[in-house]
């Protein structure tokens, strides 16, 4: 059970990577034209990428969470 505490932050936190680099920071068409398709398609592409940091933040801090939980149960 313990474990799963482990894996679960780290796949939080490369989900953060993920999304708040390629989303926010680099802007990827790809995941950009993604976030618009599944939130919104009037939404702007400056809008889409303030989404994908906000979203990779509060990811990375549950993941931060869980992986701090999951390594001192360990």
């Amino acid at each position: 059970m313990n474990a799963g505490y482990f894996y679960g932050g780290l796949f939080c936190i490369l989900y953060m990577l993920g999304v708040g680099y390629f989303g926010g920071i680099k802007k990827t068409p790809w995941l950009i034209k993604i976030v618009k398709l599944k939130l919104g398609k009037n939404m702007t592409d400056e809008t889409a990428a303030k989404i994908c940091l906000y979203f990779g933040g509060i990811v990375g801090a549950v993941g931060i969470f869980l992986f701090i939980r999951g390594a001192s149960i360990v």
